[in-house]
């Protein structure tokens, strides 16, 4: 029943699990009972003990010692359930003691603020001092600013920092918006406290709407560039070719973008041997890298559940990307990157994803503007040093390994089911060709030597691109083929 309703195959999701599913050992069950696990519901001296007679927490210690079991004691499963507890109790009117501590489910809150297990629901904010009528002020977990500082938005500034009231609007310093139903005027709220408008016109591409309640000039549509396997690349512009050097490559950047309101960004891919060992020149996705606002954020391959921030490691559930002005990537840690722009960067990328003019003959464009029919030298142009790195630059042209022409046979069997005009992608291949979807997969399937692994994948890079413009895929995993377990990369 819950997979007749799934939506997408989100990279690291599971189809859940077929038969027995995963639980603990009779020693583990005795192991999470204790209180760093999920002890506290059933401790009638502990700090959740006053919450008990209101609030039974039966169903929540099962599903704590469910989901703990599932994830084999790792992570923070456990505080996610008692918190949700914690939520239910304080929403009945109970009050509970406290129950984090530095060492146990720490919660971290953002600059300027600190953790409060009692907050108010409706803060001070600078555009309103006092709660609006009707707002649930009742006690709950949450990160209040620190004194000598107020809510702008979801950040605590200072006092002086606060933002611009417009129009009976609040808007936070440096935001940008439109204050009338045409666009015809853009607005800002200064560093000081102004507001400062001027003459605006919706660029190509764009529309006027109200997103996340502010107006103003809004892309619609986007550009899709997808890289998946031994990298096979899939241009904004749809072109598509194999390049497979292990070193940093420039995968896509905002370039020309001087005069506009378009934000900087770059999307580097940083490939591997794809078998350390093998004298073969392939290689696979190691991690993808965003420089956007200043920041770095990285996802790196088979790192599950983190997220490098600028030298941090932060935890995540999910392994996509996603900014204020459009920007996504996603990757699956293992095999497939999609990178999604909007359609104002029309264009205005560059690097190995093309340059999304809606050209295709123009993709291979280096740094310096020129266009090359040589992928070794568009390849090379858009390599980024890195000191201490040993890298190769792949291969071209002959000296790239090919696959015997008795295996390929043996794998394009395998692969058919791509290009099967009755199989499950039958839709889809309407709106994207599937053949070189098709090839891609018969041959890392062959370079691999049959890896079953590397054939869903190469499939399922198929089905995630196919996604990614909102296509429904009927279920083509089976028990017998491409089968996904839980804990699967």
């Amino acid at each position: 029943m819950g997979q007749s309703w799934r939506v997408a195959e989100t990279p690291g999701c599971v189809q859940g699990c077929n038969g027995p599913c995963p639980s603990c050992s009779f020693f583990q069950k005795i192991w999470y009972k204790n209180d760093r696990y999920c002890g506290l519901l059933k401790d009638d001296h502990g700090p959740l003990s006053s919450c008990f007679s209101k609030v039974d927490p039966t169903e929540f210690y099962q599903s704590c010692m469910n989901d703990v079991c599932l994830n084999k004691g790792e992570g923070r499963a456990q505080c996610t359930v008692l918190a949700a507890y914690v939520a239910l109790c304080q929403k009945n009117g109970v009050q509970v003691s406290e129950w984090r501590s530095r060492s146990f489910c720490d919660k971290q809150c953002p600059a300027n603020s600190q953790y409060s297990l009692c907050a108010s629901g409706c803060p001070a904010t600078c555009g309103n001092l006092s709660p609006p009528v009707g707002c649930d002020t009742s006690c709950q977990e949450s990160c209040v600013c620190d004194k000598g500082f107020i809510l702008s938005g979801n950040k605590c500034v200072p006092f002086n920092k606060c933002g611009c009231m417009f129009n009976g609007m609040y808007y936070h310093l440096g935001q940008t918006f439109s204050p009338n139903a045409t666009c015809d005027v853009e607005c800002k709220c200064t560093d000081d406290g102004r507001v400062l408008c001027s003459k605006l016109s919706c660029a190509a591409h764009e529309k006027c709407e109200i997103r996340n309640g502010v107006r103003g000039c809004y892309p619609f549509g986007n550009g899709i560039c997808s890289i998946y396997g031994d990298p096979h690349y899939n241009t904004f512009d749809n072109t598509t070719y194999d390049f497979q050097g292990t070193c940093t490559y420039v995968a896509a950047k905002a370039c020309h973008i001087e005069g506009s309101h378009l934000t900087p960004f770059t999307v580097v891919v940083e490939n591997e041997r794809w078998y350390p060992q093998s004298s073969q020149k392939v290689s696979v996705a190691k991690l993808v890298a965003l420089e956007v606002y200043g920041n770095t954020l990285i996802l790196r391959r088979n790192q599950i559940g983190f997220i490098m921030v600028s030298d941090r490691k932060l935890p995540c559930n999910f392994y996509v990307i996603k900014t204020d002005f459009g920007l996504t990537i996603k990757y699956d840690l293992v095999y497939h990157v999609i990178i999604t722009v909007p359609s104002n960067y029309e264009g205005k990328t560059c690097g190995l994803c093309g340059n999304f003019n809606y050209n295709a003959n123009d993709d291979f464009q280096l740094p310096d503007g020129k266009t090359t029919k040589d992928l070794l030298t568009f390849g090379l142009a858009w390599k980024v040093s890195v000191s201490g790195v040993v890298c190769d630059d792949g291969c071209s042209g002959d000296i790239c390994p090919n696959c015997d022409e008795k295996k390929k046979a043996r794998f394009q069997g395998e692969c058919e089911i791509l290009i099967n005009p009755e199989g499950p992608f039958s839709y889809c291949q309407k709106i994207i060709d599937p053949n070189s979807y098709f090839r891609d997969c018969v041959y890392d399937t062959c370079m691999s030597d049959g890896d079953n692994k590397m054939l869903c994948h190469s499939i399922a890079a198929y089905v995630a691109d196919c996604q990614n413009i909102g296509i429904e895929i009927k279920n083509w995993r089976t028990p017998t083929f491409c089968r996904k377990y839980l804990g699967d990369s």
